[in-house]
């Protein structure tokens, strides 16, 4: 008997090879690709998760200005912490020296004995510092700086102001020296001085009548807001032995750190810084107390100018 031949089919064998090959790289990318596909889940899950990114970005944003704004709060408190500092040791100083004058005071023997009365001396001017006056405050310092506030409410006193600015200039003579400085925020800064620059001028007849007219013309000027703090020191700029502030309001800057500032300027200089409360001041504690307190730690006195 003949056995048949037997051929190997080839094709047939390539064939299932190439398949069996092809179907194991599907599964093996299957596997790989797998977890991506559920990651990336359906087209609405991916809106929402796009929506919620969205949102934390909008609240990292906000966060981010809101911890700005705390970071800014922050260092006006610290500013205003230091100037209260900074007034609570000026008292403590003058409460000390009160202390040590009772102490001294009281040690001193008193005299008991009755003394001979002596005549009385006939009245006679001053010769040693023209003495001026409004409503009980007075100085005898012969050159000093009037400094107006000129922000917009103002408005409401403008013959207060000026009535107090005539009656600082009436009683002087060509021995004294004074200028003018008005002030107002308008939105920045603005100074306007009488004469120009940081020069004095005489009390000479001529001198007074431009002063005069200059104050008439202020009232024309009163708007914005009160920058007391940079008047203060262009004030400080002249050769001069007193200044007059005279305002309604309180300040731009925080009053403790006004007075903080001024009363270092002041502390070799010792030049009188008297003040004045232009208008209804009774109704505003601030002013008076920020007013009162500049004055009486730069060697001057405090007094009030009602309708």
């Amino acid at each position: 008997m003949k056995i048949p031949d037997r051929e190997t089919a080839v094709f047939t064998t390539s064939a299932v090879d190439l398949f069996a090959s092809a179907l194991g790289a599907f599964i093996l990318l299957m596997m790989l690709l797998f977890p991506y596909y559920q990651r990336a889940g359906s087209g609405q899950a991916f809106s929402d998760t796009w929506a919620l990114m969205q949102e934390r970005r909008a609240r990292a944003a906000d966060t981010e200005t809101l911890q700005a704004e705390r970071e800014r709060m922050q260092s006006e408190l610290e500013q205003l912490m230091a100037a209260n500092r900074g007034t609570e040791a000026a008292l403590s100083r003058l409460r000390n020296e009160a202390r040590d004058i009772e102490r001294q005071l009281a040690d001193t023997p008193v005299d008991t004995s009755t003394p001979e009365p002596e005549p009385t001396p006939p009245p006679r001017a001053p010769v040693d510092g023209v003495e001026f006056s409004i409503l009980g405050l007075a100085s005898e310092s012969r050159s000093f700086v009037i400094v107006v506030d000129m922000s917009g409410s103002m408005l409401n006193y403008e013959s207060l102001v000026l009535q107090a600015i005539l009656d600082i200039l009436g009683p002087l003579d060509a021995d004294d020296e004074f200028a003018i400085v008005g002030y107002q925020g308008n939105p920045q800064p603005v100074l306007w001085r009488w004469p120009q620059g940081t020069t004095m001028a005489a009390g000479t007849p001529d001198n007074l009548a431009q002063a005069r007219e200059f104050a008439r013309g202020l009232s024309t000027k009163f708007v914005g807001s009160t920058p007391t703090l940079m008047a203060l020191q262009a004030a400080f700029e002249y050769p001069a032995n007193a200044v007059i502030l005279m305002s309604d309001g309180e300040p731009n800057s925080p009053p403790g750190y006004i007075i903080q500032n001024i009363t270092g300027m002041n502390q070799f200089r010792q030049t009188e810084l008297h003040t004045v409360a232009i208008g209804d001041y009774t109704h505003n504690r601030n002013l008076v107390m920020f007013l009162q307190t500049l004055a009486r730690l730069n060697n001057g006195d405090f007094v009030g100018v009602s309708r």
